[in-house]
């Protein structure tokens, strides 16, 4: 009996990007809500330095913080446990769906038990760069806190959005924001790192005014709600943030994101049994992409060739308009992005973006001029990659589709990359043409 008919129960179908990041997952998000099969979209990790562009009915937003189903009427909005909160962020990206013409605060519940980002957070982040800097190199991160928030979640010192509710929320913020300026004074006196009393001050009045605001919120014991809906026979879409290969645990430490990015930690990040989960889909784009810092095996090492996938890619962040590196698919990278999530159906997006006569696939990692079948643990430890030559197709496939309008040498690559996913129990279902809806085709 299939898991979604069993007792007449909902099922949660998750959504995570194969790759480091950035990979078009909010379009493919949109495609699955089309089919109206789910009525709720959750977010269980990361926090507003995951930043998803969505197109929907004639309308564009670029969201951090609220879940991608926003601009769909009628679908309840999930915030979990594993995600940290930037609360500023929260009341600006409501605000501006609101004046788009998407009042989502009656649809939207958060997790009393999600992590609060302070006013104190972007400043430590700040801080940690500057100290990294001067010890082997920054991660890159975007500066949001996000790290920060999450060491002192670990640390049993941090802020929760439950907090709040509590007179006693005054009291412990001042007194974890203390603590911050003490670690700021090391930073000053030990790596020369200082941050104006001005901006601070500033920064403490803005979260104070979106706190007030975050009061006024769907605040609740949010794992009963889901498992409620579940119960109901409702059906969940939870949305991962980043990539597969920035796990904290399974990424390129340290040049990784602050929180678990596999869809294992969905079960977590809502607080529902793993026995609800029906299908894993992650997303991939026909290159390769990187922000931040660390090793990139798989960069193209011409930079005229690069800057031209950046150009025709519109390779630059959402929420912080950096350039990203661009490579050439990394099957290696894939098969173990895979391996290690379970996903079994795929999404490929950009397979419109070809600015070149040839391409290069990825297809092992060396050290030391020798092949390594496992996974390395520190990507500055590749020295050499394999590839395998494709032909190019250009422009040609730009909005198609059909599969059966994509031009010979995309259906060549596409079916090379089939095969060689084939292994690990993973389909190819659809195929991205272009950044519309319609720009796509089932393969």
């Amino acid at each position: 009996m299939d898991k979604e008919k069993k007792n007449g129960r909902g099922f949660i179908d998750i959504l995570v990007g194969l790759q480091w990041g950035d990979e078009g997952k909010g379009k493919n998000i949109d495609d699955l809500l089309l089919s109206k099969t789910y009525q709720g979209v959750a977010r269980f990790q990361g926090g507003a330095n995951a930043g998803h562009t969505l197109n929907s009915a004639g309308v564009s937003f670029i969201g951090h913080i609220i879940p991608s189903g926003c601009l769909h009427e009628g679908i309840e909005l999930y915030i979990g446990s594993e995600v940290v909160v930037d609360v500023v962020s929260l009341v600006k990206e409501i605000k501006e769906l609101k004046e788009k013409g998407f009042d989502i605060l009656p649809r939207l519940y958060i997790s009393n038990r999600a992590k609060l980002v302070s006013y104190m957070h972007p400043f430590l982040d700040l801080a940690d760069e500057a100290y990294r800097q001067g010890f082997g190199g920054k991660i890159g991160t975007t500066a949001r806190g996000i790290g920060p928030a999450y060491s002192d979640s670990r640390a049993r010192r941090g802020l929760l959005v439950g907090d709040v509710l509590y007179e006693d929320f005054s009291d412990k913020s001042e007194n974890l924001a203390l603590f911050h300026k003490n670690l700021l004074k090391l930073y000053a006196q030990e790596y020369g790192f200082e941050i104006p009393m001005e901006k601070i001050k500033e920064s403490r009045e803005n979260w104070l005014n979106a706190i007030e605001e975050l009061r006024k919120m769907n605040i609740c014991e949010l794992s009963k709600l889901i498992n409620e809906r579940l119960q109901e026979g409702k059906n969940i879409l939870a949305e991962g943030a980043q990539g597969i290969m920035l796990d904290i645990d399974f990424g390129d430490y340290p040049n990784v994101t602050s929180s678990n990015t596999l869809p294992a930690n969905m079960c977590l990040g809502l607080g529902v049994p793993h026995g609800y989960i029906r299908n894993i889909y992650g997303v991939m784009k026909a290159y390769t992409t990187k922000v931040g810092g660390g090793h990139f095996p798989a960069r193209i090492s011409d930079e005229k060739t690069e800057k031209l996938f950046q150009d025709a890619g519109n390779e630059f962040g959402a929420t912080t308009g950096r350039p990203r590196m661009c490579g050439w698919l990394d099957l290696f990278a894939l098969e173990y992005a895979i391996r290690i999530s379970g996903v079994n159906k795929i999404f490929i997006n950009k397979a419109d973006i070809c600015p070149t006569e040839k391409v290069k696939v990825v297809t092992a990692y060396k050290k030391d001029g020798k092949i390594t079948e496992e996974f390395p643990l520190r990507l500055n430890d590749i020295t050499e990659v394999t590839t395998q030559d494709l032909p190019g197709w250009g422009q040609a496939n730009f909005g198609v589709n059909k599969k059966e309008n994509a031009s010979p040498e995309l259906l060549t690559y596409l079916n090379y990359v089939k095969q060689k996913l084939a292994p690990f129990g993973a389909e190819i279902i659809s195929v991205g043409t272009g950044p519309s809806r319609e720009h796509s085709f089932e393969f």
